[in-house]
């Protein structure tokens, strides 16, 4: 469980990408800055090489802070979710290319908390999980694809 687990969560984090159409932000010491050397304050959006929008992030002061959102290359939402002071913070919400709603996460200042779940492409609900600030608490659940439990685990 806890390597799909891993697995899966891999999936809601993010790396950085290359804008296009757009002048490029330098991260330097965990802030962006424009080419003028300048902290960047507003909303910012990456693009795939096609054109198409990758990704929407607001920032104040050269930090990550307020709503980002995340698209595939056909345009459909990907992932949506909140930066504050340059950390993931409240809930963050994961879609596939078929637009069923496949992850739902939560974060207090860049740490795991509160509720997560994850469904399976079929939209079955295969993990429920809990953290307090980063530790893992509560009781784990994991479901097979016919919906039947499979496992708890009492952090």
């Amino acid at each position: 469980m806890k390597k799909l687990a891993a697995a899966v969560f891999g999936l809601l984090i993010f790396g950085a990408t290359t804008a296009y159409g757009q002048s490029e932000l330098v991260l330097e010491n965990g802030q962006y800055y424009t080419a003028e050397k300048e902290l960047y304050k507003g909303q910012y959006s990456n693009f795939y090489e096609n054109g198409a929008k990758e990704a929407t992030y607001s920032l104040e002061n050269g930090v990550l802070n307020g709503q980002a959102q995340f698209y595939y290359e056909d345009g459909s939402k990907k992932e949506i979710g909140f930066y504050k002071d340059g950390d993931k913070h409240g809930e963050w919400i994961k879609w596939n290319e078929k637009g069923q709603q496949v992850g739902k996460a939560n974060y207090y200042y860049g740490d795991k908390d509160g509720e997560w779940i994850i469904w399976d492409d079929q939209g079955q609900k295969r993990y429920e999980l809990y953290y307090d600030k980063g530790e893992k608490v509560g009781t784990w659940k994991m479901w097979n694809e016919a919906g039947e439990l499979v496992s708890e685990k009492e952090y």
